[in-house]
């Protein structure tokens, strides 16, 4: 007669089986082929033979781009427990090389963040001064030092 705890643990693998693809695993990021996808190595051999590249990136955030450094680690899930639906989610701050709003390649500054401003060598004024008519032109030096006094409202970083 077979051990009962062994037939016990054996149903217990058999039906719990399906539940294996509705958790997420460590996994570190092997390479990012597009803006929003991802090539994992995960920790867990057990779902590792999956053939993890291009896996798509879900951070929940429309129109962002985020690339991911290599060797950095990331969170593999799949979607509704389906195998052949993997994403990749939730890395710490430290793995991103930088994050884009809607297609932008500029830098984002926050109100208060020092810039560099660069002026023309020379701006020509016109006005009054007192009452009396000023006329000429002002030499101002570039780069100048500068503070952000307002910032985009839709994106803030």
């Amino acid at each position: 007669m077979s051990d009962p705890r062994a037939a016990l643990a054996a149903f217990i693998r058999n039906v719990m089986r399906n539940t294996r693809y509705h958790a997420q695993y460590p996994a570190t990021v092997q390479g990012q082929p597009t803006d929003s996808t991802l090539d994992l190595l995960p920790d867990d051999t057990s779902v590792r033979g999956l053939g993890l590249s291009n896996v798509p990136i879900r951070h929940g955030l429309p129109a962002v781009t985020v690339k991911v450094l290599v060797g950095s680690r990331v969170l593999l899930g799949f979607e509704a427990g389906d195998p052949q639906r993997p994403y990749a989610a939730l890395w710490s701050a430290s793995s991103i090389e930088y994050i884009s709003f809607a297609g932008g390649d500029k830098p984002v500054a926050r109100i208060g963040d020092a810039v560099t401003c660069f002026w023309p060598p020379s701006v020509p004024i016109t006005g009054t001064v007192g009452g009396n008519a000023l006329v000429g032109t002002m030499t101002i030096t570039s780069p100048a030092p500068a503070v952000i006094g307002s910032g985009a409202q839709k994106f803030r970083a």
